[in-house]
Formats: structure tokens, C-alpha cells, sequence
């Protein structure tokens, strides 16, 4: 391919993945019994769900003879059996049956002796941790904020394929100014910007506009390590939209939404939560084409109004550093 042809880099081919909790299938995707090879992180890996429902995540290759366990590869009882020579390892990652021998050896019989990846399922969604180095979870996934009526109900569920940097998802929130030269919004939003930890916290007040004319909505945002973000919308309505980013390179993102509403709503506020969650999807229907044709700019030319970027992308360096070191609490 000449100069003429080849794309144009964007500056993400050499972006590093960050480590934490990544959405990586919904719950409904694996039933009891079933395998399932997953490409993302510029690798795959091999997830099964077991009779007792557990959902379990292991590295492709069977230690034996390399056979691939996602291609032909079955869940006996808990296990995942090779389809090459028939051992079946349990979710540990060690050997549990080998047919045509009646000694295990022992490296065989220990844990990861079949490499694993922590595995975690809440609210529908199921999770694997990532880490370049295998290190252990350093915090737990987050859960939907409590309901004030009862149990959240799941109203819709939307993904995307991006073609960009998983950094840049989260990134584009912390934006003000894109709010009105993008979405319309008749005033760039202000609010809290804060971090604890493996935590970053937002807490925006907006002007909107709708039917009724303009109005102003809080937005609040919990975003727990670069993977997750529980954000709350209190307007004409009240939603809360679980959203997951999984990288699947470093050129390409999986974004999964779920929006959720609290029970028993009235005819009529179903109709202004379904106006509401339209709007939400067509602002990332907006984002989307200059996503997929932006570059990263290392060192963003910023003025007064362009939000705290440089906050964000301090605290997101954080998951960066693969050494295994503990993150210090700030606030901006």
C-alpha cells in the first residue's frame, strides 16, 4: 500500500490499553453450558458459563498441546473440556480430569495452571478484569445507585462499535464546550469535578432545551476505574444510564449502554423518559462520526471553558501505570 492509500494515523495505534473492569458480554449473552470466544484488549479469551450458572474466563490455549478451547471446546458439569485430547479444567484454571490417565501430575492440579482472568456479574452485565501484568483487582465493580422507588426497571439497552481510543469516550464528558457546538445545548454545563482514588466523580447542572421550553437538569456521574460510569439523570425525568467501554484495541471500542427507570411510572412520564433516552442517543449519534474521524492530540491547544480535561487525563494516566501502585486522592 503507497502513501497515497494508507490511512492516516490518528495517534491511537500506540496508545497503551488501561488496566481495570471491562464490560465484556451482557448476562443474557452465555447461557448455562455455553463457550464462547471474546476478542478484546488485542488479545481473546475463552468465557463459559457453568451448569451452577457461574460465569468463568480463561486464557484460549489448552496447556497440553495448545488446542484452542473456543473452537469445539464444551462445559462438562462446571468444567470446560478441550476438544483436542478431552482435559477438563475447572474455573481455576486446573486440571480436573485427564481420561486416559489416572495420575494428574501436579503442576496440572494447580490453579492457573490454565491461565484465568477475575471474572465479576452485576446488573446483567459480566465483567473480566484486565491487567497487562495479571495483577490481582485493586476495587470492586460498581453497582446502580440506589432506586427511591424500589428496584430499578431496564428500559432499553443501545452498543456501539467506536473506531478511537477507549480514553476518548469519557474524555468527550469532560468537554463543556462540545455540549453546544454538538448537541445544542444553549448553555455550556458547569459543575463538580472530583477524584478519590480509582473514582471520578461529576456533578453538572445543564440547560436544556425541551417542549416546555428551556429547563435546567443535574447530571451525576460516578465513574469507578476507566471502564465504568453509573450516570444519573434528574430532569423532565429521572434515568440512569450504566455505561461500559471495552476496549477491543487501541483503535477501537465496544460502548455499551443500559438505561434504567424507576417502577410504576406514570403513562405520561413514560413518554417524556422515552423522549429523554432518545436524546441521549442521538447526542453519541452526534459524537460518533467525529470520534471515529478525530486524532489524539497529546497536548491539546486549551482555553478558559474547554472543562477540566487536564484533571481527567491526569487521574486516567493512573491506569496507565502497570507497576502496581496505588493511586494518591485528589481533587479539582
Amino acid at each position: 500500500m503507497d502513501a497515497a492509500t494508507s490511512p492516516l494515523d490518528r495517534g491511537y495505534s500506540k496508545l497503551p490499553i488501561p488496566f481495570g473492569w471491562f464490560a465484556v458480554a451482557t448476562s443474557g449473552d452465555i447461557a448455562p453450558g455455553e463457550v464462547r470466544t471474546l476478542r478484546y484488549f488485542s488479545t481473546e479469551f475463552v468465557l463459559w458459563r457453568g451448569k451452577d450458572g457461574q460465569v468463568h474466563a480463561v486464557d484460549p490455549y489448552c496447556p497440553h498441546l495448545g488446542a484452542h478451547l473456543g473452537v469445539g471446546g464444551e462445559v462438562v458439569g462446571n468444567d470446560l473440556r478441550c476438544p483436542f485430547h478431552h482435559w477438563s479444567f475447572n474455573g481455576q484454571g486446573a486440571a480436573t480430569n485427564i481420561p486416559y490417565t489416572d495420575v494428574i501430575p501436579p503442576q496440572a492440579k494447580r490453579a492457573d495452571c490454565l491461565p484465568t482472568w477475575p471474572v465479576s456479574e452485576s446488573d446483567g452485565v459480566i465483567y473480566v478484569w484486565y491487567h497487562p501484568k495479571k495483577v490481582a483487582p485493586k476495587w470492586d465493580v460498581a453497582r446502580l445507585p440506589e432506586c427511591p422507588d424500589g428496584d430499578w426497571e431496564l428500559h432499553s439497552t443501545y452498543e456501539w462499535v467506536i473506531n478511537i481510543h477507549i480514553q476518548e469516550i469519557t474524555e468527550n464528558g469532560q468537554d463543556h464546550a462540545h455540549f453546544g457546538a454538538v448537541h445544542g445545548v444553549p448553555f455550556a454545563p458547569k459543575g463538580e469535578f472530583k477524584l478519590e482514588g480509582w473514582t471520578r466523580r461529576n456533578t453538572v447542572v445543564a440547560e436544556m432545551n425541551t417542549p416546555r421550553g428551556p429547563m435546567t437538569g443535574k447530571i451525576d456521574t460516578t465513574a469507578v476505574g476507566p471502564g465504568q460510569s453509573m450516570v444519573e439523570y434528574i430532569d423532565v425525568c429521572h434515568v440512569v444510564q450504566a455505561q461500559q467501554v471495552t476496549a477491543i484495541d487501541p483503535e477501537h471500542t465496544h460502548l455499551r449502554w443500559q438505561m434504567f427507570t424507576p417502577p410504576g411510572i406514570s403513562e405520561g412520564k413514560a413518554r417524556v423518559t422515552q423522549a429523554r433516552i432518545r436524546d441521549l442517543v442521538k447526542q453519541v449519534n452526534q459524537d460518533i462520526p467525529i470520534w471515529n474521524a478525530k486524532r489524539f492530540m497529546e497536548q491539546p491547544m486549551l482555553v478558559k471553558g474547554d472543562g477540566p480535561m487536564i484533571a481527567y487525563r491526569r487521574q486516567y494516566a493512573k491506569f496507565y501505570d502497570f507497576d502496581d501502585l496505588e493511586p494518591e486522592s485528589a481533587a479539582a
